[in-house]
C-alpha cells in the first residue's frame, strides 16, 4: 500500500536535507582549517625546534668555553705557588688561592670563613703596621706593597711580601683588591746572616790597631814618643799599638861584635 507524501512533507524534507547538507559542508571547512592549523603548527614546531636545537648547541659551545675559561682560571690561580686572594668592597674574601695553607697552616675556608685572619696570625709587632696598610689599601687607587711578620698555625715565624692592587670590572667599576703573599722568610734569614756577619766584620776591624802616621824615635836608644809625650821601647809601642808579638833573637852581626867569630 503507498503512502502519499503532501507536498509539504517533501518541501520539509527538502529543507533538511539542504540543511544537513550545509552542515556537512561547515563541518568540512572546519577540518580543512584545522588540517591547515595543524600543517602550520607542525611547520612552526619543526622551525622552532630548529631554532631550540641551535640555541642549545650555541648554548652548549658557551658552557663549554666558560668551563674550559673556568680551566685555565682555576689552574692559574690555584696551583700559584704563591698566596692569591681576592677581597670584594665589602671586605670579604672572594677567592683565596690553596697555597695558603702551605704558607700559613691555615686553610683556604678558614679565610673565606674569616676576612679578618690575616690580622689575627700576624706577628703582634707588626699588627698596627698590618691594621694601618688594610686601611689604606681599600682607599688608594695605587699598588701598594709591605714585609710583615706572621704567626703560622704550627707557631712558625715566617717573613711575607705582600703586594696588592686595585681590580675594576669592564664597566670602571671597583671589585675590590688583588694580592699576592709570598713566603720570604728564607732570605730574610740570609739578610740578617749577612747584616750579622758585616756587624762582626766591622766590630773586629774596630778592634784592630795600626800604626800610621810619623813615629818620633830616638837616633840611639831607638825609644819612641807617644802621644803623652812619654819615651817607651820600640817593642812595647809595637805591640800596644798593634796585633804584633815579639820573640827575641839576635843577628848574625850582633852575635859577633858580641861573641866574636867563631
Amino acid at each position: 500500500m503507498s503512502t502519499k507524501v503532501s507536498h509539504k512533507e517533501l518541501k520539509d524534507r527538502v529543507r533538511e536535507l539542504e540543511q544537513e547538507a550545509l552542515q556537512r559542508r561547515r563541518t568540512e571547512e572546519e577540518l580543512r582549517e584545522s588540517s591547515r592549523r595543524l600543517r602550520v603548527a607542525y611547520e612552526q614546531s619543526i622551525v622552532y625546534a630548529q631554532h631550540l636545537n641551535e640555541e642549545i648547541a650555541e648554548r652548549k659551545r658557551m658552557e663549554e668555553a666558560l668551563q674550559e675559561s673556568e680551566e685555565r682560571f682555576r689552574t692559574v690561580a690555584d696551583f700559584s705557588y704563591d698566596w692569591e686572594y681576592w677581597i670584594g668592597p665589602d671586605g670579604g674574601a672572594v677567592y683565596v688561592s690553596p697555597s695558603c695553607e702551605r704558607i700559613t697552616g691555615y686553610r683556604q675556608d678558614e679565610f673565606h670563613e674569616n676576612p679578618g685572619l690575616i690580622e689575627k696570625i700576624s706577628h703582634p709587632e707588626d699588627r698596627k703596621l698590618i691594621a694601618g696598610h688594610l686601611k689604606l689599601e681599600m682607599e688608594s687607587k695605587e699598588g701598594l706593597s709591605m714585609d710583615f711578620r706572621i704567626i703560622t698555625h704550627s707557631g712558625e715565624e715566617r717573613w711575607i711580601a705582600h703586594v696588592c692592587q686595585p681590580v675594576y670590572g669592564a664597566e670602571g667599576n671597583l671589585l675590590g683588591r688583588r694580592a699576592t703573599n709570598r713566603d720570604i722568610t728564607k732570605r730574610k734569614r740570609a739578610e740578617e746572616e749577612r747584616e750579622k756577619l758585616v756587624q762582626e766584620l766591622q766590630d773586629a776591624l774596630a778592634e784592630v790597631k795600626a800604626l800610621s802616621g810619623l813615629l818620633p824615635i830616638c837616633a840611639s836608644c831607638k825609644k819612641i814618643r807617644d802621644d803623652q809625650g812619654y819615651w817607651t821601647q820600640l817593642e812595647a809601642y809595637i805591640r800596644d799599638h798593634s796585633e804584633a808579638e815579639f820573640s827575641h833573637s839576635i843577628c848574625p852581626e850582633c852575635r859577633e861584635k858580641l861573641y866574636g867569630k867563631s
